[in-house]
Formats: structure tokens, sequence, C-alpha cells
């Protein structure tokens, strides 16, 4: 049966579409059709979600793993670790003073790192999630998921809420409410989800405001 820790699914699919536009960006930008200084902002942001989505992981959902199943969540882990190479890689050419002529190479690696860390998600949801809802009671789940979410700075929070609905469509909107309604005490779930009526706007948000209710 579905649990709390579905919720990863929702993250996982803002997240591939952040790092699939970022590469889509670089691409563009090594072909001159934008600006660099639009990729850094975005780089910044996709790369930013992407840390903290990794920190919550690391926080909370491998060890609780780990404590119950030695050994189960190491290749995680490991993945995580690749993907801090690849952003530190990027970062550094971005920022070097001859970035303008290493755009094609940055573009690679935003390829590349559009497909590991999707690689390393598909590879969650298809074994880790399943594993996690077998194993854990409803209760260790939703345990998980708040530890996860404490992990993250407020500021992360704010935006990254609002965010992650951004990249979804109704049906998924209306399932990520519903289950953070489930994980989060009252009033923080009603900040955060003002803030996520302020992104989308009223049509858009009336579903999901019937839907928590």
């Amino acid at each position: 049966m579905p649990g709390p820790l579905r919720s990863l699914v929702f993250v996982h699919t803002a997240l591939r579409n952040e790092l699939n536009d970022l590469a889509n960006l670089a691409h563009a930008v090594a072909r001159r059709e934008n600006d660099i200084e639009v990729l850094k902002e975005r780089f910044a942001w996709a790369t930013y979600a992407l840390h903290y989505h990794a920190a919550g992981e690391d926080a909370a959902l491998f060890p609780a793993v780990e404590a119950k199943h030695p050994g189960v969540a190491m290749t995680f882990d490991d993945d995580h670790q690749t993907d801090d190479a690849l952003v530190e890689e990027m970062k550094q050419l971005l920022e070097a003073d001859n970035a303008q002529d290493k755009l094609d190479e940055i573009a690679r690696l935003a390829d590349q790192l559009a497909d590991r860390a999707s690689l390393h998600m598909d590879k969650e949801e298809r074994l880790l999630v399943p594993f996690v809802e077998e194993h854990f009671s409803m209760e260790e789940q939703g345990a998980i998921l708040g530890g996860m979410m404490q992990a993250f700075p407020p500021e992360f929070m704010l935006k990254g809420v609002p965010w992650i609905f951004s990249h979804l469509d109704e049906s998924l909107r209306i399932s990520y409410a519903t289950a953070l309604k489930g994980a989060m005490p009252d009033e923080p779930f009603a900040m955060h989800m003002s803030n996520v009526e302020k992104q989308l706007g009223p049509n858009e948000w009336a579903p999901i405001a019937a839907a928590i209710a």
C-alpha cells in the first residue's frame, strides 16, 4: 500500500523537469541563443534543490533504512556523491574566467547530471520506496518524511514547495498536497499552501483547495 514516503515521487518529478530544463538551457547558451548569466542563475537553483533533496535523504531516509536493514541504502548514498562531483565540476567551469570557451563542455555535464540524477531517482522509486513501504509502518514512514523536511532550511521550503507544485499536473498536485497535510502540523501546512496558491493562481489552485478542505 502506498505510504507517506511516496511523496518522494512528486519531488523527483520536479527535479527531473528542472534538470532537463537546465540541460536544454545549457545547450541553448552553447548555441549562443541565450546568456550564460541566465544559465548560472538556473544552475544555482537546480543544484540547490538537488542538494537539499539529497541532504534530506541522507539525514533521515538512509539512516532509518540502514538501522533496520544494514547495507540496503549504501548504493543510493553512493549515487549522491557522484552527483555532487558533477555539480562541482560544472560549477567550476561556469565560474571560470574562460567560461564562454567551455560552453559545450558545460552542456555535456548538464546532460550527464540530468541523466545520472534521473537514473538514481528511478532506482529509488523502483527499489527503495517499495522496500520502505513493505518494511516500515505508516507511522515510521511519516517520521522519516518529517525528518527529511527538518533537514531543509526554511528558505528552501518557502520556495521549494511551490516550485514542486509548479512541475506537477493536477492529479499529482492533489496527491502531494494530501501527503503534505498528513505529514505537517496545521500551521506550517497552511503557510505553504498559501504560497502554493500564490504560485499557481486561483484557477489551478481551486482543485487542490477542494481536495484538502
